[in-house]
């Protein structure tokens, strides 16, 4: 044996101590090194070979994120094939805040993790949802309050399933209290950040922010969630774009940081939902527009399905800024311009799109279809608000009853697909699922079509379709949607068909036949122009229909009924 003396290892109490590494980028953190916290990565993983992977929602880093046309974090297959769907991101498993959190919190925390961040995107994948609002929340409490505030109104459709009126009432009273009270403790956390007002704390509010949204859309509060949108989309607006109040267009700089795009995703599809709802009225109308960015190629094919809807948004966009031009200034040549752009653009959406069809066809799969037919009801939808956006009399609508038509089959064949995919015999989790989601879906166009179309069995066969579903997407609920949408219909066609035989009592998937469509249509006087639903209350009690009317030579906005919650009864003024 070697006579050298071998040192022992460091004792508790002769080792040297090591501070905590509290800051840095993500990669030092686990390495438990100091960092140098370089921008926008960090010397010391630099130096080493290493990837940075930058500072949580405070951006940075140095692994390459695919650009944002090419969809979030899309790769190509072995054999050359584009995914359908881009590749996840692993959530954190222990969330640093998440380890401090009651009992209470921790089952609400666990229903957003399981439940309220997989259900609320809807269709299509989303990294806010998927990713960024765990790195936030797992750090800032301002973001953890808001999580679980939103996760218990989203809950609590699901509370008392199956208990006495009494202790359901019970149990909704304690889930209101814990709502308030971290959304009370949530814009406490805020208030720090909006004095500082730097670049991460203006992120840290936008992702409170949206959270807010959803929140209020949930609880059935319109009017409030509405104003955090508008307040998000101006602090948006500070923080990165150039906006131009007269014109109405926030133009937003181009991306560089994944987190940026995600936060602007959210804000977007949050933002054409309220203007879909809006649409078909005269209203203040800002819309978001990404500036042009030399970096990036621009798009000749869609790479996922997200990246279809992706490439939808900025041309709803340019739907919604033109039809508030057309209603508030006389048309010119520079307007038609603009719309066969819109147009073009449309033509050429649908190209890429059965091309992506080809390489990636949905045969198999219910969920797969389902999105494949979601993009193309909106799309349908678009051509004819594309269309018609420079007319301002109804009769405009007369001219596309072929569009309508095609529209409403495949709202029909969506309907067919969703349930056949909606098996809650198969899976008992879903069965208290709240039917609730933050996306685009199939409300708008089924709106649209009953409220647009006045050939009586199409727009029938919308409102029919209607409730089937029983569920929200964002600001529009499938119930207030049906409520409305026949009234309007009676409204307009009052004792109009009297003596008809209209067959009303068909199948809901049962498509019109040619007969159908062979009724006069209702005239010009009937019809209500930009008819304007007002959601009143918080939560909603009341609905206000508003149209515009000529009195002495000018339009003027008119209240025509309204509608008791209480009561279910309409009320005519």
């Amino acid at each position: 044996m070697s006579s050298s003396q071998v040192t022992p290892p460091p004792t508790a109490s002769n080792r040297k101590p090591r501070s905590k590494v509290k800051s840095g980028c993500k990669t030092c953190k686990v390495r438990k090194v100091k960092c140098d916290e370089g921008r926008p990565a960090c010397r010391r993983c630099l130096s080493t070979g290493r990837v940075c992977d930058g500072y949580g929602i405070w951006g940075g880093g140095n692994a390459r994120c695919p650009q944002r046309q090419g969809g979030l974090f899309e790769s190509k297959a072995k054999d050359g094939r584009v995914p359908i769907y881009p590749v996840s991101i692993s959530r954190p498993v222990q969330p640093s805040l998440a380890l401090t959190l009651s009992p209470q919190q921790k089952i609400y925390f666990d229903w957003f993790k399981c439940r309220t961040a997989s259900k609320l995107p809807g269709t299509f994948t989303s990294s806010f949802w998927n990713t960024l609002v765990f790195q936030a929340g797992s750090s800032e409490p301002a973001v953890l309050n808001a999580i679980l505030a939103l996760s218990s109104v989203h809950k609590g459709d699901a509370i008392g399933v199956g208990l006495q009126k009494s202790r359901q009432d019970a149990l909704r009273n304690e889930q209101e209290q814990f709502t308030l009270q971290h959304y009370v403790k949530a814009i406490s956390h805020l208030q720090p950040h909006f004095s500082t007002k730097d670049r991460a704390s203006c992120r840290i509010t936008l992702i409170a922010c949206i959270v807010f949204v959803c929140m209020e859309f949930l609880r059935g509060h319109f009017k409030t969630a509405q104003l955090h949108l508008a307040n998000g989309i101006e602090i948006l607006g500070h923080l990165q774009g150039q906006s131009d109040p007269k014109s109405g267009v926030l133009t937003l700089k181009p991306c560089h940081d994944p987190t940026d795009d995600w936060i602007i995703e959210a804000f977007s599809r949050l933002h054409i939902q309220v203007e879909l709802f809006r649409h078909l009225y005269q209203h203040p109308c800002v819309i978001l527009q990404p500036a042009f960015d030399p970096q990036r190629t621009p798009t000749s094919h869609i790479r996922s399905l997200s990246d279809a809807w992706r490439q939808m948004e900025p041309i709803l966009n340019n739907i919604f800024h033109l039809t508030q031009q057309a209603r508030q200034h006389p048309v010119t040549t520079r307007e038609h311009t603009s719309q066969q752009l819109i147009k073009a653009k449309l033509s050429e959406w649908l190209n890429m799109f059965e091309a992506f069809n080809k390489i990636q066809p949905c045969e198999g799969s219910g969920d797969l279809e389902k999105a494949y037919q979601v993009l193309r009801v909106n799309h349908t939808m678009a051509t004819i608000m594309a269309d018609t956006c420079l007319h301002t009399d109804e009769s405009i609508y007369d001219a596309y009853t072929d569009r309508f038509l095609l529209l409403i089959t495949q709202l029909t064949r969506l309907w067919v697909v969703s349930a056949e995919t909606e098996d809650f015999s198969l899976n008992w989790d879903l069965i208290y699922m709240p039917r609730s989601i933050i996306d685009i879906g199939w409300i708008a166009p089924l709106y649209f079509t009953a409220v647009k179309c006045r050939v009586h069995r199409i727009r029938l066969q919308a409102i029919k379709l209607l409730p089937c579903s029983g569920h929200r997407e964002g600001i529009w609920d499938s119930s207030i949607a049906a409520c409305v949408a026949r009234k309007v219909m009676e409204m307009e066609e009052g004792d109009f068909y009297q003596g008809l035989d209209l067959g009303d009592d068909f199948a809901v998937d049962n498509l019109p036949r040619p007969q159908d469509l062979a009724l006069p249509l209702i005239p010009e006087s009937r019809r209500l122009n930009e008819v304007e639903l007002e959601l009143s209350g918080a939560p909603m009690d009341r609905m206000l229909l508003f149209c515009k009317q000529q009195q002495h030579g000018v339009k003027r906005r008119v209240l025509i009924s309204q509608y008791s919650v209480l009561l279910q009864l309409w009320v005519d003024t």
